[in-house]
């Protein structure tokens, strides 16, 4: 068994403040930290806010590793928006979020909207609010989906499920699939939301998705802890081909994203995880994902 390096790393998932919520570092901190690393590239995600202009700025300041952003369709974009999510890829997003802590499943999981039950910042209450969900009452696909999916292929940009609920991201993923959508990701399975089970990553990885294992939520107790068995046992499951490893982090309960990713990728070997699978996960398969020219 061998040292796990963040050496040509990548990360498709880090808050970085400015944000509403509390953050350890912000953009240009945490990019310097994850190249001093040696990682190759990160893309930023912020609930409240668009960040592929951040993205762009921040690369333009610290060398030597690409900085990608990306748009979280919450109700501060207009939730499911098609004329957001236009403007978003135009301006260089590489990933399409479903919505993250304004989404019914969120809702119903955390009993908060635009919060957490452990970290502040819920959505002002003097206004209406309504959670998001991409079904109808007859639980079928919203039709601003559509064009969604189909910007999302035109500009062959990863498609993220986010904060829906597992069900709900099956949906998202087979429809994807029917368009013709090349990069669909499973957001933190077993988060909660969306709380997937096995099959239910195996049924997305024979769709064509990617499962993204975030480390921090393996590693933090809080909002729950998750065992690392389950990993394995989705990956015994599915093949280390079809999984990445991200962080989902800048939470202040939780290190700097190289840390918090190495440490959990070397805990998988630990667990039984063959470390050319754990590597494969980590740098390889973002290729599949990223443009790096």
């Amino acid at each position: 068994m061998g040292l796990i390096t963040m050496e040509g790393a990548c990360d498709l998932h880090i808050h970085t403040s400015p944000d509403i919520f509390e953050r350890i570092a912000d953009d240009v901190r945490t990019a310097e930290a994850c190249r001093d690393a040696g990682m190759k590239a990160i893309v930023f995600k912020c609930h409240a806010d668009t960040t592929m202009t951040r993205a762009w700025h921040t690369e333009r300041q610290v060398p030597g590793i690409r900085v990608f952003g990306g748009i979280v369709l919450n109700l501060n974009v207009g939730g499911i928006n098609p004329a957001a999510v236009d403007v978003a890829l135009k301006l260089g997003a590489v990933e399409v979020w479903m919505p993250s802590y304004h989404s019914l499943a969120h809702y119903k999981a955390t009993g908060k909207m635009g919060g957490y039950g452990h970290q502040g910042a819920d959505v002002t209450t003097n206004y209406p609010v309504k959670p998001i969900t991409i079904l109808d009452e007859k639980g079928e696909l919203i039709p601003e989906i559509w064009p969604i999916l189909e910007l999302v292929k035109q500009h062959d940009a990863i498609l993220g499920t986010s904060h829906l609920g597992s069900e709900e991201g099956l949906k998202l993923i087979r429809a994807a699939r029917e368009v013709g959508c090349r990069k669909v990701v499973l957001t933190h399975p077993f988060f909660a939301p969306p709380s997937c089970t096995v099959e239910q990553i195996k049924e997305a990885v024979e769709l064509g998705a990617f499962c993204e294992f975030c480390s921090g939520n393996a590693l933090s107790p809080i909002p729950a802890p998750i065992p690392l068995e389950l990993y394995k046992e989705a990956v015994d499951a599915c093949g280390s081909e079809n999984f990445i490893i991200s962080s989902d982090t800048g939470h202040p309960r939780k290190t700097m994203a190289p840390e918090t990713s190495r440490m959990f990728a070397q805990s998988l070997t630990y667990k039984g995880v063959k470390q050319a699978d754990v590597e494969r996960m980590l740098k390889d398969n973002y290729h599949k994902l990223l443009d790096f020219e």
